[in-house]
């Protein structure tokens, strides 16, 4: 009867000590979990919005309007669409959420109409046809002493 009780001693205490090992394990693995994202930074590939003055020549009066922007210190140029419903302008990025294609704005229908695969977004940016999930991305727009300035991430 004594070397049964003293077996079942011995095999508790090697559960107990498997347990505690894995218990300790679990907890490690999520402190060290935790601490690798605090660690690392938030969003490390964001990047601020350069503001770039937008003639006041190309301006929609009302309506959707395609411009370049050139943008000097890159000796480049880049498309977008500022729309002006009348109480506000804003910008919109010409590239479809869905596979990156450029839209195109169609002023029959008051539509951005996507080439590669048909998708539709109406003059503010939202899907009015799939294969898009995602509006058209909005620019950031700032307007002081009287001039327009979008927002580009370069």
């Amino acid at each position: 009867m004594i070397i049964d009780k003293e077996k079942m001693d011995i095999k508790r205490r090697f559960f107990l000590k498997k347990m505690l090992k894995l218990f300790f394990t679990f907890v490690a693995l999520i402190f060290s979990f935790l601490g690798l994202s605090l660690l690392k930074p938030a969003n490390p590939k964001k990047k601020e919005y350069s503001y770039y003055e937008i003639p006041e020549d190309k301006i929609p009066k009302e309506g959707v309007k395609k411009i370049n922007i050139e943008i000097g210190n890159l000796q480049k140029s880049l498309k977008i669409y500022l729309v002006n419903d009348g109480d506000s302008i804003i910008a919109l990025s010409p590239v479809c959420t869905h596979l990156g294609c450029f839209v195109n704005f169609d002023k029959n229908s008051n539509e951005f109409i996507c080439p590669c695969h048909g998708g539709k977004y109406d003059s503010e940016g939202k899907v009015l046809k799939c294969p898009p999930k995602e509006p058209l991305q909005r620019l950031p727009v700032k307007i002081e002493n009287k001039k327009i300035f979008v927002g580009i991430k370069i």
